[in-house]
């Protein structure tokens, strides 16, 4: 029993060193750079830092970069005439007709008009004649009484026609009373309707600008500038209505710019429709502009670090670190600057790719790399690697 408890107690510290050891071994290759774990475990003989053997430093797929030229885009307008036109037109006329009311009888007229555009008429009257005029004539629209008196001339005043009481269809009828043995008869010649249409067409200018797809991808801000010539005492309300909406209703400042915001959402890339509407007066309108404000380019900038061995191993020449871009081979020129710690280089090439040294630009620790387009650039790789 003696010599088999001996046994065990020499062979437990033999065990425990062997698993010491594992566990060394294993925590060794964990924290092992992966390029060398990696080698280590499929069995190839790789040094670490050892001359010939790359390492990647920064790899990236920075895709489209755009180039946007100048900052500010402005895009003119021819200048535009409004004016408030009012024409007097006969919106109905009638024959000779004559009116009576007797004992046993009561002839009445009535005649019907149309107002096309009853929203832009205004001052409808009734014109008339009466060669004959015995007892009160009463005149209704559309059934509501608007006159009721006796005629004392043949010529009378026009009647007035309230704008509340008139529709699309009108009707105007014709009637006469009087005392019981009063003759009641009236007779008509030269019957008009008469009204003033505005001519809208007059009052609204449209025109049409193209916005590019660049000042909308990189729009930062928008305005709307024209100057009118006007009376300020004597204009109406000046409407401006872009791509269907209404941006802007009031009057504006007369012999002065005026200057409208606009924002993103106005605008849409290609034709733009600019409305401008009065309500009344006259303006000439001059300097109509539209101008964008577009942000800077944004250029690709990302980071890559050096550690110290590294940085020690291209010091003494046994390693250098390079920067490559591959473009798309679309067989357009490519122009960009690129800045590597502040230390700038220019790419002017039609081919699809470009190499540079940074071995005597790169620092130990963090380094970063920006790419600035001048041209617009299709990049399908960067990669910043030592060898």
């Amino acid at each position: 029993m003696v010599r088999r408890s001996g046994r065990i107690q020499t062979g437990s510290p033999a065990s425990a060193l062997i698993g010491i050891m594992t566990l060394l071994f294993i925590f060794y290759i964990l924290f092992l750079p992966p390029a060398e774990r990696r080698a280590l475990l499929e069995g190839d003989n790789v040094t670490p830092g050892a001359p010939g053997a790359e390492e990647v430093l920064l790899t990236a797929a920075p895709g489209r970069l755009a180039f946007v030229p100048r900052t500010q885009f402005d895009h003119p307008l021819p200048n535009i005439y409004l004016i408030e036109t009012r024409n007097a037109v006969v919106l109905g006329k009638e024959n000779p007709f004559a009116v009576k009311k007797g004992w046993f009888s009561d002839e009445r007229k009535s005649i019907v008009f149309s107002i096309p555009q009853i929203e832009n008429t205004e001052n409808v009257l009734l014109s008339f004649q009466t060669p004959v005029r015995k007892g009160e004539l009463h005149i209704t629209l559309n059934g509501m009484p608007i006159f009721e008196a006796r005629v004392a001339t043949q010529n009378p005043a026009p009647v007035d026609l309230p704008k509340t009481l008139l529709r699309e269809t009108n009707t105007i009828e014709f009637s006469v009373t009087g005392g019981f043995f009063e003759g009641k008869r009236y007779s008509f010649t030269d019957v008009k309707v008469i009204g003033d249409i505005t001519d809208i067409e007059k009052q609204k200018s449209t025109n049409t600008f193209s916005i590019s797809q660049l000042e909308i991808d990189n729009f930062e801000a928008g305005y709307l500038d024209f100057y009118p010539i006007c009376e300020q005492a004597s204009v109406g309300v000046l409407n401006i209505e872009l791509n269907g909406k209404v941006i802007s209703s009031s009057v504006p400042a007369c012999e002065s710019l005026n200057r409208q915001e606009l924002y993103a959402e106005d605008l849409r890339q290609g034709k733009n429709t600019l409305i401008l509407r009065i309500t009344k007066g006259s303006y000439r309108i001059e300097q109509v502009r539209v101008r964008t404000n577009i942000k800077p380019v944004k250029a690709f900038v990302d980071f890559f670090d050096i550690k110290s061995s590294l940085y020690n191993a291209v010091l003494d020449g046994k390693k250098r670190i390079v920067l490559d871009l591959e473009f798309v081979d679309d067989g357009r020129v490519k122009r960009a600057e690129t800045n590597v710690n502040g230390k700038l280089d220019v790419i002017d090439q039609r081919q699809p790719s470009f190499t540079r040294d940074l071995s005597k630009i790169i620092r130990e620790g963090n380094n970063y790399v920006e790419i600035r387009p001048l041209t617009e650039l299709d990049i399908v790789k960067l990669e910043v690697r030592a060898e």
